[in-house]
């Protein structure tokens, strides 16, 4: 996992969550493995809301149209976590993938991970001061 990246169980609180997943099945076995989700993400305080972002194309790079759907979502302040089978589901490039968890972190969203159930944040105040970053919203980064 990246390397400011946090990770801890998740308490009582209830998070409003969006899914993410990559997966080229049938929409009912989409719509199963949602419920089935839903199911685990309750226990775990995460509220999985009625939107899913799916993925079905073969590449899973960090600019593909499904994650620039889930930024999307994510600015519009709906949602606080986003939820995933595995971290890699967003991308594979561990250092894409902390820009990714940096850009989220600075507008109040982290992610569950189903495979380990636990929360992941990246924490922002061990950025250095001299690194700065546009984020999704505008303005600047630590």
């Amino acid at each position: 996992m990246c390397s400011n990246v946090k990770s801890f169980e998740v308490g009582l609180l209830v998070h409003p969550a969006v899914m993410f997943m990559n997966s080229n099945k049938s929409e009912g076995n989409l719509r199963r493995i949602i419920q089935e989700n839903r199911m685990k993400c309750s226990v775990a305080g995460i509220a999985l809301m009625n939107e899913t972002i799916v993925n079905k194309g073969p590449g899973r790079d960090i600019d593909r149209d499904a994650v620039n759907m889930l930024i999307t979502q994510l600015i519009t302040g709906q949602y606080d976590t986003v939820v995933v089978e595995n971290m890699s589901d967003i991308t594979e490039d561990e250092s894409d993938l902390e820009e990714f968890m940096y850009d989220a972190a600075n507008i109040g969203v982290g992610f569950f991970e189903l495979s380990t159930m636990q929360y992941h944040i990246y924490d922002t105040t061990t950025c250095p001061a001299d690194k700065e970053r546009p984020i999704w919203g505008g303005g600047k980064s630590c």
